[in-house]
């Protein structure tokens, strides 16, 4: 990939950077001609101020029709190389080397450094230096800018603006496409974490669909044996604890058999589309999957009954229990767990919050990495917050997980909905 920046990024910013300079050179040519007097060639120099005008416009609409496929050096090389040239021929027909505002070159030079390689930066460079050069090359009057009752004093006067309004420029071009180069480098690196993600969950998807399939008779052979044991050893006064050893047995596999059927349905559930999700399926799925004693703790506040969310059901539902069930086993028993569920913008936002101890800021950067869990050994594998940071991303939307220590964790999801729903919940 090339380090160079888009022209999606670097040409709006050059648009608006030659809109402010072909405004000073209007009003530069103005005052010299209708202010000072200096009887310069102002129809020429409005024909060039025109030309800079029509170059921008025309590079204001290439800018609204960027390809993918353009090249960023090449745009912004020819629009710098053209600035360039303009500026020499501007300078020739308003003082030559005596104009202050030969020190605009510099500024060419600044940009081309900033958003060009080296080899544009160098073309520009000598252009600027084989331009300034040639004005020492035409019949100019040197004193013409001096003459008058104040000497020297306007064309201090001028270089001390010119200074003023390249220094302005540059800061200000430069320190926007830096902002706008790292928000894009942002950008990428999220979407380079977000692919990784991806990859590890669709070789865990794949790993477990496997597993699952293997696994699946023995477990379910251990399962019947252990509990026709227990069934067994529950007629023997004496054998109980072996029994309880036996329901424990049975207890860890069922886990097992869960966790795999789990995963496995993630990997079939990749491309799951089909109809809304209605509000009230979601509230009945979630108390079913919960079981009627840990629902009992789980408050919903949703829309006005009726509306459906555009998003896949099953993924849905299945996020919003493993978020639930994180809240409930960091949270204290009988402590209440929210679900708020609103349609806005063109996108469903799912938030779950609880009052639990929360998560300490070293340890909430690692929330939603495969295999990290913050629960006791035996209580949680870490992969339910990943299964639905994956979901989510998977769709376009973002997973946040906010939380500090004593104050309890709020999960927000973040999931587009088809376009068929936007127009109705924008």
């Amino acid at each position: 990939m090339s380090n160079e920046p888009e022209p999606s990024v670097t040409l709006p910013w050059l648009v608006r950077l030659r809109w402010l300079s072909v405004l000073g050179q209007a009003i530069a040519v103005g005052v010299a001609d209708h202010v000072l007097k200096l009887g310069l060639e102002s129809g020429l120099l409005a024909a060039l101020v025109l030309l800079a005008a029509a170059s921008n416009l025309a590079l204001a609409g290439l800018a609204r029709r960027l390809r993918p496929t353009w090249s960023a050096s090449a745009v912004m090389g020819g629009v710098l190389t053209f600035d360039t040239l303009l500026l020499t021929a501007l300078l020739a027909a308003s003082g030559g080397p005596m104009n202050p505002f030969t020190v605009f070159y510099l500024v060419n030079i600044t940009l081309s450094a900033l958003v060009l390689s080296t080899r544009w930066t160098l073309l520009v460079a000598a252009l600027s230096f084989a331009g300034f050069g040639a004005l020492f090359l035409l019949p100019t009057d040197m004193h013409a800018l001096h003459r008058g009752p104040a000497g020297m004093v306007p064309h201090l006067h001028g270089m001390w603006v010119a200074f003023g309004l390249a220094a302005l420029l540059t800061t200000f071009f430069v320190g926007k496409v830096t902002r706008a180069i790292a928000e894009q480098r942002e950008q990428i690196a999220a979407l380079r974490e977000a692919g990784a993600r991806n990859a590890r969950l669709a070789a865990i998807t794949t790993l477990a669909a496997g597993a699952a399939h293997e696994l699946g008779s023995p477990l379910g052979t251990i399962a019947i044996a252990a509990h026709d044991a227990k069934l067994s050893l529950e007629r023997l006064p004496e054998a109980q604890p072996a029994a309880e050893d036996l329901a424990l047995i049975t207890l860890e596999v069922e886990r097992c058999q869960e966790i795999l059927s789990l995963m496995a349905g993630r990997a079939e559930q990749t491309a799951e589309d089909g109809a809304p999700l209605g509000l009230g399926e979601l509230m009945r799925s979630v108390r079913a999957q919960l079981g009627d004693e840990r629902s009992a703790r789980v408050e919903f506040r949703v829309p006005p009954a009726g509306e459906n969310l555009d998003v896949p059901p099953g993924q849905t539902i299945q996020s919003v229990v493993a978020l639930v069930r994180n809240g409930l086993d960091a949270s204290p028993d009988g402590s209440p767990i929210l679900v708020e569920v609103q349609a806005a913008g063109g996108q469903a936002h799912i938030c779950v919050a609880d009052r639990g101890a929360g998560i300490p800021p070293a340890l909430l950067a690692r929330v939603g990495e495969p295999f990290f869990t913050t629960k006791q050994p035996g209580r949680g594998l870490g992969l339910g917050v990943f299964l639905v940071r994956a979901f989510v991303e998977s769709r376009g939307g973002e997973l946040v997980i906010q939380s500090e220590p004593g104050q309890g964790t709020r999960a927000r999801m973040r999931i587009p909905l088809s376009a068929a729903l936007r127009g109705a919940v924008s």
